[in-house]
């Protein structure tokens, strides 16, 4: 199987947001995606979560396209029958940031999570708290991201600085 262009046409606001799996074809792609330098306290790099997925049966991870221009990445731990649904890693692209489309694929998690698991009452993620941590300055925390999409902080944060947001599903 040949590897997909990374990019075929520039992504725009209106672009249609499509979850794929990550394959042959696509997985170097997809591995090679990068945030800001700002923002990479925030998370490790895409290859470290795909490995730890292919090892754990619990991960379900999907490349992220607008219309047919890879832009993000997205992985989610799903925990049935204890209820426990998260987003493990979540990034878009530094060059297809800033265009609605996190806001959209978050939305495309919680459905994926009601239609496929319709006893979940939540979905967690891990974020940087609000006002930063280590190298990561409070403007390039995901917090903010996902405090208004209506996820909310459960808890203080951890060993490593983060915090656990949650939204009901």
């Amino acid at each position: 199987m040949a590897n997909e262009p990374i990019t075929t046409s520039p992504p725009h606001r209106n672009s249609t947001i499509a979850l794929r799996e990550i394959t042959e074809g696509n997985w170097r792609a997809t591995a090679n995606l990068r945030v800001s330098h700002a923002q990479e306290g925030n998370l490790a790099q895409n290859p470290m979560y795909m490995l730890e997925a292919h090892y754990s049966e619990d991960a379900w991870m999907r490349a992220v396209y607008a219309d047919e221009t890879l832009i993000g990445f997205l992985m989610m731990v799903i925990w049935p029958p204890t209820d426990g649904y998260y987003i493990w890693r979540f990034m878009i692209d530094q060059q297809y940031q800033k265009l609605g489309f996190g806001r959209t694929v978050v939305g495309m998690a919680i459905q994926h999570v009601k239609d496929s698991y319709p006893q979940a009452k939540q979905l967690g993620v891990m974020s940087t708290p609000k006002e930063g941590k280590g190298k990561v300055e409070a403007q390039h925390s995901p917090y903010e991201f996902y405090v208004k999409l209506g996820f909310r902080q459960t808890v203080e944060p951890d060993e490593d600085g983060e915090v656990m947001m949650m939204i009901d599903s």
